[in-house]
């Protein structure tokens, strides 16, 4: 009998040129900077590492080429407890790379070149790793992608997650319905409001969390139950590096619901891991285990 994923991530790879600077730039000027490190990135494949580290059986798709960073990729899946069951390595490509700039606030800013392996279609065997999946998360790329995805794990009897990133190109109508596929929607709460200029409980469909993001305020969510949204302040904590917290916030969320969680306990068990993850550099550093996460809300 194949095997059975708690967490899919698919898509959102890339190797992160880290950078830190004493401010964040503006135009016309220079800044001296210091090279922190080129470590694993990819806002989806953060938030997979991020559930492995919670104990959920995790695996991976997604595309690299076929180089020295694909196996800086690879193995830092295995750290993490990731299967990267679903990674095709590309001949002739180079691995997706980022820039991410912080400075000495914690502040952050991430410069994202194009790369033809962010547009590769899905394979049949990747969606029957999603068939095989209780949830596969992933970002709304297109409406044919999104349809796939989803499509497949409610075959196998799971659901998807949406992260709906400002740099997403799907939009209007089309992003609407990619949106109501998903059992699990994370959108910043500006975005919402450009897609939708009414009461956030308008939209949200039967079974649906749609959990707004404010960063340093912390996070709102509604269920299809709910007359208004639940807010979760963000704890208050020396942060370092606020990259890939998130991506740590979301697969904590989706662990929590998994277990059974309400949405207000999912998303004070989801404020706790990012607010240990911001402690530390990188978009993996200080990634936390369940027990460390159940340690902070005991106190």
């Amino acid at each position: 009998m194949s095997e059975r994923y708690d967490f899919l991530g698919v898509g959102g790879l890339a190797v992160d040129w880290l950078m830190s600077v004493d401010r964040l730039p503006i135009a016309d000027d220079k800044y001296p900077a210091r090279l922190v490190g080129k470590l694993p990135g990819g806002f989806i494949a953060n938030a997979t590492c991020g559930a492995g580290r919670l104990g959920l059986r995790s695996a991976y798709i997604g595309w690299t080429g076929d180089d020295a960073d694909a196996d800086l990729l690879v193995d830092d899946f295995g750290a993490h407890g990731v299967d990267p069951a679903g990674l095709v390595r590309v001949p002739g490509e180079l691995t997706p790379f980022t820039v991410v700039i912080t400075d000495q606030a914690a502040r952050r800013a991430i410069l994202l070149p194009n790369s033809p392996l962010y547009n590769q279609p899905l394979a049949p065997e990747h969606l029957a790793l999603a068939a095989r999946s209780r949830v596969v998360y992933t970002y709304p790329r297109d409406a044919a992608w999104v349809d796939a995805l989803a499509g497949a794990a409610e075959t196998g009897g799971g659901w998807l997650a949406l992260d709906v990133e400002s740099a997403i190109p799907l939009r209007g109508p089309a992003l609407r319905a990619a949106i109501d596929r998903a059992a699990i929607v994370f959108i910043h709460r500006d975005a919402l409001a450009a897609l939708h200029d009414g009461p956030v409980r308008e939209i949200v469909q039967p079974d649906q969390w749609i959990v707004m993001t404010g960063g340093g305020e912390g996070a709102w969510g509604i269920a299809a139950d709910m007359a208004e949204p639940v807010h979760q302040p963000a704890r208050r904590v020396k942060a370092v590096d606020t990259t890939g917290a998130g991506d740590c916030f979301h697969a904590a969320l989706i662990a929590a619901r998994l277990d059974g969680a309400t949405l207000r306990e999912a998303l004070a068990f989801a404020s706790a891991a990012a607010a240990l993850k911001v402690q530390h550099r990188g978009a993996r550093g200080g990634l936390p285990t369940r027990a460390e996460v159940e340690a902070l809300l005991a106190t």
